[in-house]
C-alpha cells in the first residue's frame, strides 16, 4: 500500500520564500512592468513577508502569540 504520492517530474510545491525571491527579481527589472503591475508586485511582496513569518512560527499548540 502506497502511503504517499511521489511528485510528478516538473511538479512545483509552493513556497513563500521562493515567491519572495521571484518577486524581488521581477522588481529589479521594473522597466518591463507598468506602474499598476509594480504596485501589485510590491503589495504581494509585503503579503509574502507576512505569510513567511507566520509559517516560521512553528506549531501553534500551547503557545501564546
Amino acid at each position: 500500500m502506497k502511503t504517499r504520492e511521489e511528485p510528478q517530474p516538473g511538479a512545483y510545491t509552493w513556497n513563500p520564500r521562493k515567491e519572495i525571491e521571484y518577486i524581488k527579481k521581477a522588481l529589479k527589472q521594473d522597466h518591463l512592468y507598468t506602474d499598476d503591475e509594480i504596485r501589485h508586485l510590491k503589495s504581494r511582496l509585503r503579503d509574502m513577508y507576512i505569510v513567511n513569518k507566520q509559517m516560521k512560527r512553528g506549531p501553534g499548540f500551547g503557545r501564546a502569540s
